[in-house]
């Protein structure tokens, strides 16, 4: 087929897309040194409330930013290449240790039935391990700097700034979706009957709100990737059933989305700039946050493969592709669109709930920052908040397992915790903080343990939709309980 106009290529897309978009999974947590480098930066904290609310620059891909035909997605106006590597000097684990850490990870990688890549990294005040094995893609192996994905541990930056916005006055927990997102100009005409304006940014945060979730509008989500035009308001607008009444925990998206857009409006920033001013440039974390930090929509985007968007190469999604030989392969080769595409126009569908990109360097330190007593990412008392946030009534999609004895997570704003047993005698031996990714060719893990003072992060590019060899859990969750617990057991002998 002929492409002649953008309008042809929005119908060439839209037929591709309806024949793949099975394969492609929501952005939904899946349900299945020296003494120097130990200095930690004081995180940038939200400036004070102002005195009137500030103007207002929405996230938005607005129709004067669709580039000219003539012009190549790797253009510098289009695209900024993100670096990602180590290069802090940090402290080694003994080497015991980190013989035992690679045996844990290795054991259970070469039991995966399906598998790409993996990569993993342990922190604690200064000293790190990282390892990686597998591809990152059929040409490239998997390094300890290849970025990847980490979908939903995403929304672990953002009830953090939501908090801190309420210690430094912007607004209250209590306060009503009304109160606080009446002065957004997109708010009017979001549907009444689909959005309850009583519902309060607690209830938003703990996600009780009883509003549904945006990602069921399948076909609706595939039209918007065809659009130049583009707002997060976009996302609430697919909501297709009337809300319920608040009070019962419901994990979605919507609650995040938002979030996201409360937080630009009081601060008069894009939740990118937020997240980089607040927390990426003050901790030293490499990230890609999107949309906004992605590949802006061009006419060309559908086949943009997505070159030098990241050094080294960003991993490729991998799942099942029923039509490939093996039944699993590589997501973006068996699609009719290129990687630009799945950055720059699907992931849009990730604003503030699961577009962040990074690798597990960043993301055990992050973990370590945000939950630890010694880190400075956030305040003493929005760290207090964060952590006694917990229900009992709030079990997460993915804490389900038919193990007898076996212990479900509690959610809280935006964070998981976690029980830890011993891999023996089911014994609990600890608890961990944190928060599961996944869908969309990828999976990770995000988890600090209190009692250890550790903090692990696991990311794949590939979805782990199984049990692992622990039986009760899946092997990122297996991964990260064997290295809590081996980590435990070395450190009683010193």
């Amino acid at each position: 087929m002929k492409v002649e106009s953008i309008n042809d290529l929005y119908k060439l897309s839209f037929i591709f897309f309806v024949l793949f978009v099975f394969l492609l999974a929501g952005c939904n947590t899946p349900k299945e040194s020296s003494e120097a480098s130990k200095i930690k930066p004081t995180a940038t904290r939200v400036p004070k409330k102002p005195t009137s609310l500030p103007k207002f620059k929405p996230t938005a891909m607005k129709a004067s930013e669709v580039m000219p035909a003539s012009k190549k997605s790797t253009d510098t106006d289009i695209m900024k290449t993100t670096v990602f590597a180590t290069t802090n000097e940090y402290q080694q684990f003994p080497k015991s240790l980190q013989k035992e850490f690679k045996d844990i990870v290795d054991k259970e990688f070469s039991a995966m039935p399906e598998k790409a890549g993996i990569s993993v990294a342990v922190y604690s005040d200064g000293t790190l391990w990282t390892y990686a094995s597998g591809k990152a893609s059929e040409s490239l192996e998997m390094t300890v700097n290849t970025p990847l994905m980490i979908s939903s541990t995403s929304k672990t930056f953002l009830s953090p700034l939501i908090l801190t916005q309420i210690e430094n006055g912007y607004y209250k927990l209590t306060d009503s979706l009304e109160t606080v997102l009446s002065g957004h100009p997109d708010f009017s005409s979001l549907p009444t009957d689909k959005i309850n304006r009583m519902v309060t940014v607690e209830e938003l945060l703990a996600m009780t709100s009883g509003l549904s979730d945006f990602n069921d509008n399948r076909e609706g989500k595939s039209e918007l990737m065809k659009k130049s035009e583009w707002s997060p308001s976009d996302l609430i607008k697919l909501i297709q059933s009337q809300y319920t009444e608040s009070g019962t925990y419901e994990y979605n998206d919507t609650n995040v989305v938002l979030l996201g857009m409360i937080a630009e409006l009081h601060s008069g920033q894009r939740l990118a700039d937020l997240y980089r001013e607040s927390f990426y440039n003050p901790l030293s974390i490499t990230a890609i946050t999107l949309p906004e930090e992605g590949i802006k929509w061009h006419p060309g985007i559908l086949k943009d493969p997505g070159e030098q968007f990241t050094i080294p190469d960003m991993a490729m999604p991998y799942t099942a592709i029923p039509q490939s030989a093996s039944g699993f392969g590589n997501m973006i080769d068996a699609a009719p669109y290129g990687f630009g595409y799945y950055i720059g126009a699907i992931g849009r569908n990730r604003y503030a709930c699961c577009g962040i990109i990074s690798t597990p360097e960043n993301m055990a330190r992050w973990a370590y920052e945000l939950y630890s007593s010694k880190g400075s990412a956030i305040s003493e008392s929005v760290r207090n908040q964060l952590l006694s946030s917990f229900s009992k009534e709030s079990i997460p999609p993915w804490a389900t397992s038919l193990m007898p004895g076996f212990i479900p997570d509690e959610y809280g704003y935006l964070v998981s915790k976690k029980i830890i047993r011993s891999s023996n005698d089911r014994e609990v031996t600890g608890t961990a903080y944190g928060h599961l990714g996944g869908g969309s060719g990828y999976s990770g893990w995000m988890h600090y343990s209190p009692d250890l003072d550790l903090a692990i992060s696991i990311l794949s590019n590939s979805q782990m939709n199984f049990l692992g060899t622990c039986k009760e859990d899946n092997p990122g969750n297996c991964i990260t309980v064997e290295i809590f617990n081996k980590y435990k057991e070395k450190m009683s002998y010193q």
